[in-house]
């Protein structure tokens, strides 16, 4: 009988101890970090765990929050968290805005944003949201919304993020998703930007006939320079075409000189004879000319030389 109870002891504990061992893990999913809290005494520990199983033990369990970056929307889109944000700008003018932002919770903040706000932390930002954005689009009058929204989306984003470090996150970029004002005034706003680009297009017509005009002097003056080295060249080709030939018939004429002295020395002609002979020569060059003796004049070459 005491064998018995023994024995149903031990399957007691075991049975026990399979329980605790069944119920005691717990997972934290993936992208998310785990906030390990006992559901009996409401404690959480400070530690933060990365995705995985663990063995939490029992009454224990993961409050799982995300890791990567999260959207809330103020739009008339049906997956968007809020309505459109609407106020008035600084003149006085209806506004509404359609505004998106991300953001990111910081990790070793986990457990604060828990005892803060709970698992209903979103809700929390959203409000935040609310009221920072429309304060800061207050501010602005409705013809900056148009011409410097960028720096309106950079001020909306930077006093956001000073607001979410509050509640333990932080905004990781915001955008002006739509804008709209009353219609008469969009009318005369989009009225005004046309006019504004017919001025900005006459302006760039201008700059490009001024261009355009630049590039024609530009064009002139290059074939002026053409037209001066052209005709630059064609006069030192001349000059040294005039200076060969020249050059040419100073050599021509010292070869003749030369020769007609030879044929003088080899022939032992007097100075007058050999005018003579230069004379005859100089007819018989002449394609044209016409040779007419006359019987009664007798030219004679003396050709007995000592």
């Amino acid at each position: 009988m005491q064998q018995q109870i023994i024995l149903g002891s031990i399957i007691c504990f075991a049975t026990f101890l399979l329980i605790i061992l069944i119920i005691g893990w717990d997972v934290v999913e993936i992208t998310n970090w785990g906030l390990k809290c006992n559901s009996i005494s409401k404690q959480c520990d400070k530690q933060i765990y990365a995705p995985g199983r663990y063995l939490v033990g029992p009454f224990n369990s993961f409050f799982n929050f995300p890791g990567s970056r999260q959207a809330i929307e103020f739009s008339d889109d049906k997956r968007a968290q809020s309505q459109p944000l609407k106020t008035r700008t600084a003149e006085g003018l209806t506004l509404s805005l359609h505004v998106s932002f991300q953001y990111q919770l910081i990790k070793n903040e986990i457990a604060l944003l828990y005892a803060m706000a709970g698992l209903n932390y979103e809700a929390t930002f959203i409000r935040m949201a609310r009221d920072t954005i429309l304060q800061a689009a207050g501010r602005f009058e409705a013809p900056k919304y148009w011409t410097n929204r960028r720096n309106i989306t950079e001020v909306m984003q930077k006093q956001l993020e000073e607001e979410l470090k509050k509640a333990h996150a932080n905004c990781v970029s915001l955008q002006i998703l739509d804008i709209d004002l009353p219609d008469q005034y969009e009318d005369s706003i989009v009225q005004t930007q046309i006019e504004v680009q017919k001025k900005t297009m006459k302006q760039f017509e201008q700059k490009a006939q001024m261009i355009l005009n630049d590039i024609l002097v530009m064009r002139a003056q290059n074939d002026q320079e053409i037209f001066v080295i052209h005709a630059q060249a064609q006069a030192d080709a001349f000059t040294i075409t005039q200076a060969a030939q020249a050059k040419a018939n100073k050599l021509l004429l010292e070869a003749e000189s030369k020769g007609y002295e030879m044929i003088q020395k080899n022939l032992e002609l007097s100075q007058e004879e050999f005018n003579q002979y230069l004379y005859w020569i100089s007819i018989l060059k002449q394609k044209k000319a016409k040779l007419v003796f006359n019987p009664n004049t007798v030219l004679t070459f003396n050709m007995n030389r000592n």
